[in-house]
């Protein structure tokens, strides 16, 4: 059984100017909130944390890593939390030691913690795009038949000879589109729920799709909505969401 889809974007690493044991010249740590896939952190040596304070006890169900080569340097990923900035309580909430430089997406019971810290093993240092640790915002239904995880549009320029022959394509991105459809579902959760979402990060900065995180938790994207969203009343209580989103195939 395919599990809803959720929008990832809450993020415990924005709720204070994060602080980096070390950090090398030109990766800042704050890069790692900035929901940019093309600016980095990175730190001068190993092991490495990034710690956050987020002023009280705040809520955090997954961790999502959008950009990385910690694949590629056969880094582990921790996420610990702690109630006193790590002197005597420091727990340990998930961990992922991944095989690819692909995004990845870890889900745990929600807990709460006013401090949360990425803590980073290995023999030589990774750099990290984006790192979000919040609340999901998961959809009240299921995709309906027709959405497409897989659609590709290649992005680049044709190459022809003088006498019209295909030479092939300078590849740049391949490019990721859908509608995401909510049908029939309660007017009061588009009010509560998605439009302040919306409001606050939805309309005009990135995110991370996850269209299936139970069994394709690998294929993220992040992706930016078209700026609109429509949701038409049906009868009673109900109405029918949607909203266009596009990112690009990692």
């Amino acid at each position: 059984m395919f599990g809803r889809p959720k929008l990832l974007f809450d993020n415990r690493f924005a709720d204070a100017l994060p602080v980096a044991s070390s950090t090398a010249v030109g990766y800042s740590v704050a890069n790692l909130a900035d929901w940019r896939p093309y600016t980095w952190w990175q730190p001068e040596a190993l092991p490495a944390t990034v710690t956050v304070d987020s002023g009280a006890p705040a809520a955090a169900d997954y961790l999502v890593v959008y950009g990385h080569n910690m694949g590629t340097h056969a880094a582990t990923l921790e996420l610990r939390g702690s109630t006193d900035n790590f002197a005597a309580s420091d727990d340990l909430i998930a961990s992922n030691s991944p095989a690819d430089d692909l995004p990845f997406l870890m889900q745990f019971a929600s807990s709460l913690y006013r401090y949360r810290r990425l803590r980073i093993t290995g023999a030589t240092a990774p750099s990290l795009a984006i790192a979000a640790a919040g609340i999901a915002l998961e959809l009240p239904r299921h995709l309906p038949t027709g959405f497409d995880p897989l659609a590709r549009k290649m992005h680049g320029t044709s190459n022809r000879s003088m006498q019209g022959h295909p030479l092939g394509r300078v590849f740049e991105f391949e490019e990721w589109s859908e509608t995401i459809q909510q049908r029939n579902v309660e007017q009061s959760w588009v009010r509560e729920t998605f439009l302040p979402a919306w409001l606050s990060h939805l309309r005009s900065t990135p995110f991370v799709f996850a269209w299936d995180p139970a069994e394709h938790a690998d294929e993220l994207y992040l992706v930016s909505s078209s700026g609109e969203f429509k949701a038409p009343h049906r009868g009673g209580q109900f109405c029918d969401l949607s909203f266009e989103v596009t990112g690009v195939h990692s």
